[in-house]
This record gives structure tokens, sequence and C-alpha cells, in this order.
């Protein structure tokens, strides 16, 4: 058998390096493009904005935030440009007027509140939907932490609650990433790891898509904070009936729900008090449940987990939303098991924020 040559050997070694190379960066070009989490800007992305089913709310929802607090800033270039134009002071604080100062925090069934309906109680703030997917008292509050430290205004926050994200225990992936001010990371450190972050399930769901051009949902980031489940919505438009029967089966199993994780109500105790010391005006209930998750959870642990909100947030009594659309027509009310439909919020912030 003839031996390797020297040359050979040395082109084997070019072409091995060349190949790897290429798919070193095959990967931050594939990021970037496909932009899966809408990290990246969309100079070279493709899709709607905000419209991948894995769009990381937790940073997206605070980086837009900061940059309107910089906005609104009177030290900010926006505004010094003003001032330079002489403009008006009505026009000045007009302006200011407009940018968040209070929050809407929680799960993603929060996540469907429209501020508008808040603001109606409220109406000198301007509320903005800072709830996120899954989201947990911990994350909450390292976020509302990161937005005041960096000079957000936090005059109210809405928090309703809901048992499963105090016995959830899944584990989620880069969409679920804290914003550097809340995780405390630096910002090149969170680029990076995006950049060379394993998403090819994800970007893949995103290319379907983006070819086709009809998102299961959309979100509102430079706006409410919201979010739309704009294929759902099409097929109850579509037929409402053949909707609930496929989402809400006559023969689905009964479910038991996991234990406590009692970890996440100390985090709601350390949530609460920072809301105090920062004298941020806090208001929390418990969200509409429907029958088949109160079922699972059972009428005695849905009593302990009022009295455990109740005890932690440090209020005498919390609103009791959970039984507020079991009725006749619960399947027409609710998405899922989960969430209930925008349709019903107005009647779910009543009951929330209504006085005792």
């Amino acid at each position: 058998m003839k031996a390797l040559s020297i040359g050979s050997f040395d082109s084997f070694w070019k072409a091995a390096l060349v190949a790897g190379g290429i798919a070193a960066w095959s990967l931050p070009v594939w990021n970037v493009v496909v932009n899966p989490y809408q990290i990246f800007k969309t100079h070279f992305a493709i899709g709607d904005r905000y419209t991948s089913s894995t769009t990381n709310e937790r940073y997206l929802k605070v980086e837009y935030l900061l940059n309107e607090a910089k906005k609104a800033s009177p030290n900010s270039s926006k505004a010094i440009v003003g001032q330079i134009n002489d403009e008006s002071p009505r026009v000045s604080v007009k302006t200011k007027s407009t940018a968040p100062d209070s929050y809407i925090v929680g799960s993603s069934i929060m996540g469907l509140v429209e501020p508008s309906l808040v603001n109606q109680y409220f109406h000198d703030r301007h509320f903005y939907n800072l709830a996120f997917l899954a989201a947990k008292p911990d994350e909450i509050l390292a976020t509302l932490r990161g937005l005041k430290r960096d000079g957000v205004t936090i005059k109210i926050v809405l928090y309703g609650f809901e048992p499963i994200a105090f016995t959830d225990i899944k584990s989620y992936g880069p969409a679920y990433q804290l914003h550097p001010e809340a995780s405390e990371q630096s910002r090149q450190r969170v680029v990076f790891d995006y950049l060379f972050v394993s998403s090819l399930s994800d970007g893949f769901s995103r290319l379907v898509t983006a070819m086709s051009g009809n998102p299961s949902v959309r979100y509102d980031i430079e706006g409410t904070g919201r979010y739309y489940l704009e294929r759902y919505d099409q097929e109850i438009e579509k037929d409402h009936g053949a909707f609930i029967r496929k989402q809400f089966p006559l023969n689905a199993k009964p479910a038991k729900a996991p234990p406590w994780i009692e970890s996440r109500f100390e985090d709601l105790r350390k949530l609460a008090r920072w809301l105090k010391d920062e004298r941020i005006d806090a208001k929390f209930y418990l969200n509409p449940l429907h029958p088949y998750v109160a079922k699972a959870y059972s009428i005695e642990r849905l009593a302990e987990f009022k009295v455990k909100i109740t005890q932690l947030t440090g209020m005498d009594g919390i609103n009791d939303c959970t039984a507020i659309l079991m009725d006749d027509e619960v399947n027409r009310r609710f998405y899922d098991y989960k969430h209930f439909r925008p349709t019903e919020t107005s009647k779910v912030i009543d009951c929330g924020l209504s006085m005792r």
C-alpha cells in the first residue's frame, strides 16, 4: 500500500480547516437570517417581525421599554433637539405622558390582556403588557429590578395568579432567556450566545411560518406588549363549534396537578416585599380557571393556594376570579384549558380590580 504523501496530508487538513470554518460560521448566519428568537435586527432576517412562536418576549419587551425610557428622558437626544427647536412645553408633556409607567405582569394568561382595559381604572397611568410565557415570580422580580435600575418608571404593577405557574416543572430553551439588564449578564455575552445557539428546530419552525405567511401568533412588542393568537382566532371565526370540539374533547382524561414548587412561593414573597420597599402600587388577583384545571387541582388545593397568595402578598383579601367563567358557555370563553379568550378580559379585569 502506498503511503500518504506529505502534500496529500497538507491538502487534507487545509480542506478540513476550510470545511470546519464554513460549518462554524453557518450557525451564526442561520441565527441572524432565520432569526427564530427575533433578537437580531431585521436588515437580513426573513419574515414579518415578532411572528415567530419562539419570539423572546423576556428580551424584546425589556429592550423596547429601555429605549422608550431613553426617548422620554429630558436628557435624551430627542428632548435636546426639541429644546433647540423651541418646542412648546405642551408637546413635551404629551410625549412623556404616553411612555409606559405601569405594567401587567404574569404568565401567558396575562399576556393576552389588552392594556387599554386596565388604563380605564387608572386614568393618569399608561400600562404596558410585560407578561411572559411561563413567567415565574423570580423572573418578574429580576425584570422589574433591571428596568427600575436603568431608570424606567414603575408606578403600578398588576399581577394575576394561577396555580399552574407554581407547579410547572417544564424546562425552557433560548426563547426564555432574560434580558441582560434582568440577568445581569453582559450584553456582548448574551448576543454571542444567541449567535451560536443551536436553533435548528426553532429555525425550521420560523421558516415554515415565514413561507406560509400565516403566523399562529403575533406579538405587539413595540406597542401594547400583548400578543394575539391569530390562527386560533381565524379558526374560531370560521367554525367555533369545530374549534371547541378540537380543543375540548369530550373524552379528555382526568388530570392530577403536580405538587407545589415551594421555592416559587418564596420568590413571590421576595417580589411582594420588593414592590412594597420600592413604594410601587401592587394589584393582585386570582385568574379564572377552566373547570378541567380546577378539578385537576381540587377544591382543597385551590383554597390552599389562595391562602398562600393572600399571606405572601400581604393583602387582607385578594379578589378571587377563579370561577367567574365557569358556566354553560365555558368552552366558548377559553382558547384551551388554560387561556381564556380576550373577549372575556374586560369581565376578568373588572373582577380583579373591583373594590370590596
